[in-house]
């Protein structure tokens, strides 16, 4: 039941974070895309921490999914992530969050004993 409930809640917050990050992204150059970047660390952090590799895989399937259609062009012709610098640096950027949350060695995540350890 616990993991069931972290797949979930990795699937909608990647699903959250790609959304807020492809609509905040532009603002406030360049303030904006480095806080939605950092918000897409702090996210994964967070499910790498509580969750497995099992719920990471589950924040960024969805993440990668929702960047990319937020990519594409929209009935009327716009667009959430243009093809400029800011859009390549919030694409790259949360891509590259996700990467360097994965490397981070397992032992600066957390401390102490987990509640079912106790």
């Amino acid at each position: 039941m616990q993991r069931a409930l972290q797949i979930i809640v990795s699937v909608l917050l990647g699903a959250a974070i790609s959304t807020v990050g492809a609509v905040s992204h532009r603002s406030i150059p360049p303030f904006g895309v480095i806080l939605s970047v950092l918000l897409v660390l702090m996210a994964t952090l967070f499910v790498r921490t509580w969750g497995s590799w099992a719920a990471v895989v589950s924040f960024a399937v969805p993440y990668v999914l929702l960047t990319y259609l937020f990519t594409r062009q929209g009935p009327g012709g716009s667009l959430l992530i243009a093809a400029d610098g800011l859009g390549y640096w919030w694409l790259y950027g949360g891509a590259g969050a996700i990467v360097v949350a994965c490397v981070v060695p397992r032992r600066m995540l957390g401390g102490g004993l987990r509640v079912t350890d106790a």
